[in-house]
C-alpha cells in the first residue's frame, strides 16, 4: 500500500489573503465522519490530531497530512481515506462549516482546554500582538501581489515562444507509454500546495513525491512552460481514470501548477527551480526549453533576467515578514500554553481516538 510519507499544506497567504483548498479537502455527502475542530487554539488540533496519526500509523492505516504554513510541523488536518474520515481545524481562514450536524459532522469545541480567566487577563497583550501579527502577514501578502505581478510579466514576455500543442502531443505519447490501461472512467484530480512561504523559509515536503513512486523531475529554469506541461499530464491521467494530486503555486494558487504526484502510475513529476531543488533521487529529466522557440526568449532574455533578480529579492522580503509575523504568533502561543488545561486535553483526545477508531 503506498502512504504518503510526510503531507501537504491546504492553506497558504497568497496575493489579496489566504487562498483555500479545504472545500475539495472531504466532501459530506461522502463522508463517513467529519471532525471539525473550532474555537481555542491551532495547539489543540494539532494535539488530537497527533494522537490519531500515532494510532493510525500503528494499525497502518493509509493517511493524508495537512499542515500548518504559518508553522509547517504543526497538523491542522488529517485524512484516513480509506475509512471516509477526515479530521480539521475550521477556524479561520479555513472557515469550515457543518453540512449535516452531528449526523456526519462532529463538533470539537477546542475553547474548553484553556483556563478562560487566564486567558481574559492577558487579553490587552493578546490583541496587541494579535495586531502586530495581521500587519506582518499583510506584508507578506503585499510583497507576494507584487511577485506575481513580476512573475507574470515574465509570462506574457514568454508566451510567444511556448508551443503548446507540442506540449499535449508529448503528453499524450508519454501517457500512452507509461500510464496503465484506461479503466473507463474519468477523475478528478486533487488539488494541494506540496511548498509554502513559511516562518521557517520557503518549505516543501520533500519526502511526498518519493512516496508516490519515480521521480521525473521537470528542469524549468525559464518558469514558462512546466505549468501547461503539468495540466497536460494531468489532463491526461484524468482520462484514463487515475487518481492523481496536483500541487499548485503559492503565486498563482488557482492557475499554476508546480508538481503532479500519479501513485496509480508510480510516478510523480517535480518542478525544479532556483525555489524548488531537484530531489536527490530521480528517474530522469525532462527538459522545459524542448517545448520554447529559443529565438523568441532571446529576445526577452534581459527582461526576464531583471524580473528574475525582482522576483529573488520580493520573496526573500515575504519570508522576513513571515519570520517576523511567526515570532509574533509564537508569543500569542506562549499565553495560550499557559493557560493550556493539558490533562484535560490529552484525555480529551484519547477519548476521541477511542470513539474514532472503535468504530473501525
Amino acid at each position: 500500500m503506498k502512504q504518503y510519507a510526510d503531507g501537504f499544506f491546504l492553506c497558504v497567504p497568497c496575493a489579496g489573503g489566504h487562498y483555500s483548498y479545504y472545500s475539495e479537502f472531504c466532501d459530506a455527502d461522502t463522508a463517513r465522519h467529519i471532525y471539525l475542530f473550532k474555537g481555542g487554539n491551532g495547539l489543540c488540533t494539532h494535539a488530537f490530531l497527533a494522537r490519531i496519526l500515532r494510532e493510525a500509523e500503528k494499525r497502518r492505516l493509509k493517511t493524508e497530512k495537512i499542515y500548518d504554513a504559518s508553522a509547517p510541523a504543526r497538523l491542522e488536518a488529517l485524512a484516513l481515506p480509506e475509512q471516509k474520515i477526515y479530521f480539521l481545524d475550521g477556524n479561520y481562514p479555513h472557515g469550515r462549516e457543518a453540512k449535516y450536524p452531528v449526523a456526519v459532522e462532529t463538533l470539537v469545541n477546542t475553547d474548553l482546554f484553556f483556563e478562560r480567566n487566564t486567558l481574559r487577563r492577558n487579553a490587552s497583550a493578546l490583541r496587541l500582538v494579535g495586531k502586530a501579527a495581521a500587519a506582518q502577514q499583510r506584508r507578506v501578502m503585499n510583497y507576494l501581489s507584487a511577485a506575481r505581478s513580476v512573475w507574470t510579466d515574465s509570462e506574457l514576455l514568454l508566451a510567444p515562444a511556448l508551443d503548446r500543442d507540442k506540449i499535449r502531443r508529448y503528453a499524450a505519447r508519454f501517457a500512452a507509454r507509461e500510464f496503465p490501461a484506461a479503466t473507463g472512467e474519468k477523475t478528478r484530480a486533487d488539488n494541494r500546495f506540496l511548498s509554502a512561504i513559511t516562518p521557517q523559509g520557503i518549505f516543501i515536503h520533500e519526502k511526498t513525491p518519493a512516496a508516490a513512486g519515480r521521480i521525473l523531475v521537470i528542469d524549468d529554469s525559464v518558469g514558462a512552460a512546466a505549468s501547461a506541461f503539468l495540466h497536460a499530464m494531468k489532463r491526461e491521467a484524468e482520462q484514463r481514470g487515475l487518481a492523481c494530486t496536483l500541487c499548485h503555486c503559492q503565486l498563482h494558487p488557482a492557475e499554476k501548477a508546480e508538481h503532479l504526484l500519479i501513485p496509480a502510475a508510480n510516478l510523480a513529476f517535480v518542478t525544479a527551480n532556483r525555489y524548488h531543488p531537484a530531489p536527490q533521487q530521480t528517474e530522469r529529466t525532462i527538459h522545459m526549453t524542448r517545448f520554447l522557440d529559443r529565438g523568441k526568449t532571446a529576445d526577452c532574455r534581459f527582461r526576464l533576467s531583471f524580473n528574475k533578480k525582482a522576483m529573488k529579492e520580493l520573496l526573500s522580503e515575504a519570508v522576513k515578514a513571515q519570520s517576523a509575523a511567526g515570532e509574533l504568533r509564537d508569543m500569542m502561543n506562549a499565553y495560550y500554553e499557559q493557560a493550556l488545561l493539558e490533562d484535560d486535553l490529552a484525555e480529551a483526545a484519547e477519548g476521541l481516538c477511542r470513539e474514532v477508531f472503535r468504530e473501525l
